[in-house]
C-alpha cells in the first residue's frame, strides 16, 4: 500500500504537447448524461462542514442554506449515498493494489465518473474521500467514551496512539483543504453565466485546459489520500515511527505544493473570465428584453438558472424545481427584501392571489416567483432566517439560494425595473416579455381577477369598474362585504380628531332618531398612532358605528394607496374614463382633509364624498329632511342636503328616462326640486307603414 509506487508516466513534469495529450485522454472519458442533476454546490458545503469538524483549525465558509445536508439529485438511477459509496469502494480498491500505476488508476476513476459533469466529478470524489476520513475520525474521537466505538476500533485494529501521527494528519488535512479550494474554483468556473456567448474563445480554451489538469490532480490526490487513510485504519502501534509513514507524509505535502500552484494559475484565468463576463453580462440582459422569444425559458434561465439547474423551491422546502415548471405560464416576479411584508399584508396577499375564488380558474395559467434582494450587498443572518421561514411557508415558488444571484441580475432589477427596496411585481408573459413593471397595486385591488396582470389589463379593469364602495372594502372584512351586497345604506368615515369624532357620533344618533337607517363604519386614518385606540373606545361607547381592527384599518388604507398609485399611472398614460371621476374626488378628499366621509347604498355606482366642514354642515340638516320624507334614506337625504333647499310644493316636473334607467329599484330624484319622483311606465306604439 506504499505511496511510492513506480510510474512510467510522471505528470509532474509535462511539456505542452504531453499536457495536451493528457487533456485529450481526459476528454475521451467525459460522456455526461444531462439527465443527471446533482447540486454540486450543496454537496461541497457538506464536505466543507465535515472537514470543519475533523479539523477545526481549517476555516471553511459557513453554509447560507439551513439544512445544507439536503442535497437534491435528479436523474440518477440510484441514491446519491450509494453513488458516493461506490466511488469510495473503487478508490479503496486501488489503494490495495500493490505496484499499481497511479496515473492509470486516476484515468480509471475518470472513466467511472464519465456520466457526470465536471463539477460533479470533483465533488463526488471529495464526498467519497471525506466520508471515509470522517468515519475514521468519528470512531477515534469516541473510542475512549463509547463502548461501541471502542469495540469497532478493536475489530478494525485501529491504532490507539494518534499523537505520534501528527505530521501525517497535518499533511492529509492540508491536502484535503487544498483539494476543496481547487474544487471551489472548478465550481466557480462551471457556474460562470453564458460562457460561450460572453467569453473570448482564447479565454475559454486556456481556462478549461487549466481546469482539466486541476481536476486530474484532485482525483489523483484523492487516491493518495485514501491510501493514507487506509494505512491509518490498519497501522499497528509499533509502525507509527516507521520511515514509510514519514515518507508518505512528505508525499502528501508535495501534492499540496502541486495543487496550490494549479489553484493559483486557475484562479488568475478565472479572474480574467469573470472580468469579461462582468463587463458584458449587463448588456446581454438588456438585449434579452429587446427581442421576442418563443417562450419564457431563455429569459428565466439567464436571470435565475445559470448557476443552478434547480433554482426554485416550493413552500414544502423538501423539493427543488427547474425553470421548466414555469413554462407556458405568466410569471409574476415578486421582488422584495427578505422580510417581504408585514404579517397582515402577507396574509392578505395570499388571500388575493392564492385563496381568491378565481384562483381555480386562472391558477394553472400563472405562477408567482419570489425573488428576495436585501438592502445591502451582502446577506445577513437575519435576512437568511427571514427568507428561510417565509419561503417554507408561502404557497408559491421562491429562488432557492437568492444570495447566488449574479450581481448583474440584481443591478438590472434595481436599475431597469426601478426596484427601490419596496416590493414590486414584475410580470413576464408566456413568451418572456415584460407586460407590467409593477402589478402589485392590481393584485391588492382585484386579486386573481387581474389576470394576466398586464398594464393593458389595468386599463380594462378601470373601464369596467363602477363600484367605488366595492373597490375600497373588497376582501377586508366579510361584514363590510355583506353591507354592500345586501344593498344597505352605509357611511364610511375617516378622522384623527377626537373632538370631531364625538361631534360626528352625536350627529349620527340624531339622524337615526329621525328614522334614517344606515350603517356607519370607522376606518381610522392614514398612519395611525396610539390615539386610534382612544377613538375606538369612543366609538364603542357611543354605539353608533362598526369599527375595524387596526389590522383591517391598515388593509383599507393599503387599498386606498393602491387606488392612488393605479390612478396616477393611468393619468400619466393619458387614460381617462368616467369611472375615474369619483375616484379622483375621493383622492382629493384624502389629500386635502383629515376628516372625510363616503356615503353610498349597496353596490350602487354612485357615492357621495364629503370632506372637512361639508360633513357637519350637510349631516346636521338631515333630520329635517327625513321628517319631510322618511323614504329618502341616508343616501337620498344627503343628496337633497347637498342641493338647493326643498320647495314647499313639488314642482311636478316630468322626465322621460330610457327603460334601462327607469326600471332601476333605486330611488330617483328630481333634478330641480331634489324630491324623490313617482314612477310611471309609458308605452310608445311603433307604427310600421305598409310596403308599397
Amino acid at each position: 500500500m506504499s505511496l511510492l509506487r513506480g510510474e512510467e508516466f510522471d505528470p509532474c513534469f509535462l511539456s505542452s504537447i504531453e499536457e495536451d495529450l493528457l487533456i485529450t485522454k481526459i476528454l475521451r472519458t467525459h460522456d455526461p448524461n444531462y439527465r443527471y442533476k446533482i447540486d454540486a454546490g450543496q454537496l461541497l458545503l457538506v464536505v466543507e462542514s465535515t472537514m470543519h469538524y475533523i479539523s477545526p483549525k481549517l476555516s471553511y465558509p459557513q453554509s447560507n442554506c439551513i439544512n445544507s445536508w439536503n442535497v437534491e439529485v435528479f436523474g440518477l438511477e440510484e441514491k446519491l449515498g450509494y453513488t458516493i459509496k461506490k466511488i469510495s469502494h473503487e478508490i479503496l480498491c486501488k489503494c490495495y493494489e500493490d505496484g499499481g500505476d497511479l496515473h492509470e488508476e486516476t484515468m480509471m476513476l475518470f472513466e467511472t465518473l464519465g456520466p457526470f459533469k465536471w463539477d460533479a466529478k470533483v465533488v463526488l470524489t471529495l464526498a467519497a474521500l471525506v466520508s471515509m476520513y470522517g468515519e475514521f475520525w468519528l470512531i477515534m474521537q469516541l473510542v475512549h467514551h463509547n463502548s461501541l466505538a471502542a469495540l469497532t476500533a478493536a475489530l478494525k485494529q485501529m491504532p490507539r496512539r494518534l499523537n505520534t501521527l501528527k505530521i501525517q494528519f497535518k499533511a492529509l488535512n492540508l491536502l484535503l483543504d487544498t483539494m476543496i479550494e481547487a474544487a471551489n474554483l472548478v465550481l466557480n468556473f462551471e457556474g460562470l453565466p453564458l460562457q460561450q456567448e460572453l467569453l473570448d474563445d482564447e479565454a475559454i480554451v486556456v481556462t478549461k485546459s487549466k481546469m482539466y489538469i486541476t481536476i486530474y490532480w484532485i482525483l489523483r490526490s484523492s487516491i493518495s489520500c485514501a491510501s493514507q487513510i487506509a494505512d491509518f485504519r490498519t497501522m499497528k502501534d509499533n509502525q507509527v515511527h516507521s520511515n514509510s509513514t514519514t515518507i508518505a507524509a512528505w508525499t502528501l505535502f508535495s501534492l499540496v505544493y502541486k495543487l496550490s500552484g494549479l489553484c493559483n494559475n486557475l484562479r488568475k484565468k478565472l479572474h480574467t473570465c469573470q472580468m469579461q463576463i462582468d463587463r458584458r453580462f449587463p448588456g446581454k440582459i438588456r438585449d434579452l428584453f429587446k427581442v421576442s422569444h418563443f417562450h419564457n425559458q431563455k429569459v428565466l434561465r439567464v436571470l435565475f438558472s445559470l448557476k443552478n439547474d434547480l433554482p426554485l423551491k416550493d413552500s414544502s422546502g423538501e423539493k427543488y424545481y427547474g425553470i421548466q415548471e414555469l413554462e407556458n405560464k405568466v410569471v409574476i416576479l415578486l421582488i422584495s427584501k427578505p422580510e417581504l411584508f408585514t404579517a397582515e399584508k402577507i396574509f392578505y396577499l395570499v388571500q388575493r392571489i392564492h385563496d381568491h375564488p378565481l384562483h381555480k380558474k386562472f391558477g394553472g395559467s400563472y405562477a408567482i416567483l419570489w425573488v428576495p434582494i436585501p438592502s445591502s450587498h451582502t446577506w445577513s443572518l437575519t435576512d437568511e432566517m427571514n427568507f428561510q421561514f417565509l419561503s417554507n411557508s408561502l404557497p408559491w415558488f421562491s429562488i432557492r439560494c437568492p444570495w447566488l444571484l449574479h450581481s448583474a441580475v440584481v443591478n438590472f432589477i434595481r436599475q431597469e425595473w426601478n426596484y427601490k427596496d419596496e416590493p414590486i411585481m414584475v410580470v413576464l408573459s408566456t413568451d418572456g416579455v415584460v407586460t407590467n413593471l409593477n402589478a402589485i397595486d392590481m393584485v391588492w385591488l382585484w386579486g386573481a381577477k387581474a389576470f394576466p396582470f398586464s398594464a393593458s389589463t389595468e386599463k380594462e379593469l378601470w373601464e369596467k369598474e363602477n363600484r367605488i364602495s366595492h373597490l375600497l372594502i373588497d376582501g377586508i372584512d366579510p361584514l363590510l362585504t355583506s353591507l354592500v351586497e345586501e344593498g344597505k345604506h352605509f357611511c364610511i368615515y375617516v378622522s384623527d380628531n377626537i373632538s370631531w369624532i364625538r361631534e360626528f357620533n352625536d350627529t349620527l344618533k340624531k339622524i337615526r332618531s329621525a328614522g334614517i337607517q344606515f350603517e356607519a363604519i370607522y376606518v381610522g386614518y392614514r398612519n395611525p398612532s396610539k390615539d386610534v385606540g382612544n377613538i375606538l373606545d369612543i366609538s364603542i361607547e357611543a354605539n353608533t358605528s362598526i369599527f375595524l381592527s387596526t389590522t383591517k384599518m391598515k388593509l383599507f388604507w393599503l387599498r386606498l394607496e393602491s387606488i392612488k398609485n393605479s390612478v396616477n399611472r393611468l393619468e400619466q398614460a393619458g387614460h381617462h374614463s368616467s369611472s375615474l371621476q369619483q375616484v379622483l374626488r375621493l383622492l382629493d378628499a384624502c389629500e386635502t382633509s383629515n376628516d372625510w366621509v363616503i356615503i353610498g347604498k349597496g353596490s350602487s355606482t354612485d357615492v357621495i364624498i364629503l370632506k372637512g366642514r361639508e360633513v357637519q354642515e350637510c349631516l346636521n340638516i338631515l333630520p329635517e329632511l327625513a321628517d319631510n320624507d322618511a323614504k329618502l334614506g341616508l343616501f337620498g337625504a344627503v343628496r337633497c342636503a347637498m342641493g338647493s333647499p326643498l320647495p314647499v310644493k313639488p314642482c311636478y316636473h316630468d322626465e322621460i328616462l330610457p327603460s334601462e334607467e327607469g326600471l332601476t329599484e333605486e330611488t330617483v330624484f328630481c333634478s330641480r326640486c331634489k324630491r324623490p319622483v313617482e314612477k310611471f311606465v309609458v308605452y310608445q306604439c311603433n307604427v310600421t307603414e305598409p310596403a308599397e
